[in-house]
């Protein structure tokens, strides 16, 4: 097994660095709140969680830079948890609305 894989540091380095790569919103608390490349909000204390409706997971893409593509080198991201699993995947706080 790769050591950033055991070492709880490296991952949240690498946690850090997908949070810092999406947008911030304005008039909120950066540091909390984001959004993905999707415009999708996520919540930084709702990482892993696909019960909450803003969390988040990370994954890797290909760089966009030629000389990147060039060496393979890899980015990684930020994705809300519906990204992952595809848009059409209903909300389940989107409740029926009492008569």
């Amino acid at each position: 097994m790769p050591k950033s894989r055991r070492d709880p540091f490296a991952i949240l380095a690498i946690r850090i660095r997908a949070w810092e790569g999406c947008a911030r919103i304005p008039a909120c608390d950066k540091a909390i709140w984001r959004q993905d490349a999707a415009g999708r909000v996520i919540r930084w204390a709702d990482f892993g969680d696909r019960f909450s409706r803003y969390g988040w997971e990370m994954r890797t893409c290909q760089s966009r830079g030629v000389l990147a593509r060039a060496l393979k080198r890899h980015t990684i991201e930020a994705i809300h948890w519906r990204g992952v699993l595809g848009d059409e995947t209903r909300d389940i706080f989107d409740l029926p609305k009492a008569a």
